[in-house]
């Protein structure tokens, strides 16, 4: 095979034997571009006899998948609102969502973003999503049990959020259904930023300082991970970890899932609520006087102001 470097035989059940007429063998070849150019590579098949050649003509152009941040504003000049910035490049926050009803948590798929609105005297609080592209939203869920609900997370089924009022942690189909509380008889305490994985939901109970965890499969009981911190707010996890930002101490923390000591990764931070994580960076937003939205290497380190001179900065979602 000749051409560009992108395309590269990963299999190869022909070298070393001998066809017979009407035989075949098989060439696996990949295309792994490192940027969004086009390439072109031809595959060439030549026997011992000159005369029994082939050749393919193979193209391919890479796609760069653009990444985003997203958070809600709830209060200020721009309350009501769900932002974004590009992760790599440079501009203005761009406003996706206006008109809304004291955003909380925000989160998001390949296809969506989700947010959950408070009750207020005449109207219902809401789940809502939107497309990416922030066309009009979608009221998602729209029910009496709804009475403050604050953090949101989903996965490639559910839609999960906390009710601060009842102290109850939820979920529901995406196609519809039926709500389901985690754990009824065991209501928490100001429940609030909400996080997911494939086996486990956890949420932070800012009153009393714990981080939680019940599992997907039984709806609970509900587990204590962590005690002992400063209003929790915020909390995203991954492979290995789970994170939290402590907004009473401006700290946020990290513990290994399967248990082990928590360490902080940040501090110094205004008042820190949403959270998000990728696969290198913490997000999370300051909801202060300054209103930024920050980042730091999962492992700790220096901070990163992205966005400064938000209202009211309070859910963050990161791409998947």
């Amino acid at each position: 095979m000749t051409g560009a470097a992108a395309f590269t035989i990963t299999g190869d059940t022909c070298t070393g034997i001998s066809l017979t007429a009407g035989g075949t063998c098989t060439i696996t070849v990949q295309f792994a571009p490192s940027s969004a150019a086009a390439g072109t590579a031809t595959l060439a098949a030549a026997s011992v006899n000159p005369a029994v050649t082939a050749t393919d003509v193979l193209t391919g152009t890479g796609v760069v998948h653009r990444r985003f941040l997203y958070w809600t504003d709830q209060f200020g000049t721009d309350q009501g609102t769900i932002k974004s910035i590009p992760l790599t490049g440079t501009g203005p926050p761009a406003t996706l969502v206006t008109g809304q009803l004291s955003p909380a948590g925000v989160a998001v798929d390949a296809s969506h973003i989700y947010w959950a609105t408070a009750a207020a005297p005449g109207a219902q609080a809401l789940i809502q999503k939107a497309p990416l592209t922030g066309s009009p939203p979608t009221v998602l869920i729209d029910d009496p049990e709804l009475e403050s609900p604050a953090g949101v997370a989903v996965d490639a089924s559910n839609i999960y959020w906390a009710d601060s009022a009842s102290g109850i942690v939820y979920e529901r189909k995406l196609s519809g259904g039926l709500i389901i509380p985690f754990n009824l008889s065991n209501q928490f305490t100001d429940p609030a930023g909400v996080a997911v994985d494939s086996t486990h939901v956890y949420w932070a109970n800012s009153s009393d300082g714990t981080i939680m965890e019940a599992r997907l499969d039984t709806l609970g009981p509900a587990t204590t991970l962590i005690s002992g911190q400063a209003s929790p707010w915020g909390v995203a996890v991954d492979s290995g970890h789970i994170y939290w930002t402590s907004s009473g101490d401006g700290t946020i923390k990290e513990a290994p899932l399967a248990g082990g000591p928590v360490t902080t990764l940040v501090t110094g931070q205004d008042n820190p609520e949403g959270l998000a994580v990728d696969s290198g960076h913490l997000y999370w937003a300051n909801n202060d006087i300054s209103g930024t939205i920050n980042e730091a290497p999962l492992t700790g380190g220096p901070v990163t102001t992205l966005v400064t001179g938000q209202p009211s900065p309070v859910g963050v979602a990161v791409s998947p």
